[in-house]
């Protein structure tokens, strides 16, 4: 699906029917907007904040080596 939508002078859009539809979003809905590889992407954000964030930035994870090699790396940097 492609819709398009024009920013205002604040930079507000209305997100277009046909998506708001396909989302099962209406007026008062939270939605995430993440970008990813140079474009944005809108998700609903059903169950709240927590359960519609989950795996959000989790190619940054697996690039870094797991959460496993974070920690390890901040440990060796404490030496």
């Amino acid at each position: 699906m492609i819709a398009s939508a024009k920013l205002t002078s604040k930079f507000q859009m209305t997100i277009p029917a046909s998506v708001r539809r396909r989302l099962g979003i209406k007026a008062g809905d939270m939605v995430i907007l993440s970008v990813e590889g140079g474009e944005v992407v809108l998700r609903a954000a059903k169950g709240g904040w927590t359960a519609s964030s989950r795996g959000l930035g989790a190619e940054v994870w697996k690039r870094a080596g797991g959460g496993v090699a974070a920690v390890e790396r901040e440990r060796d940097s404490w030496e």
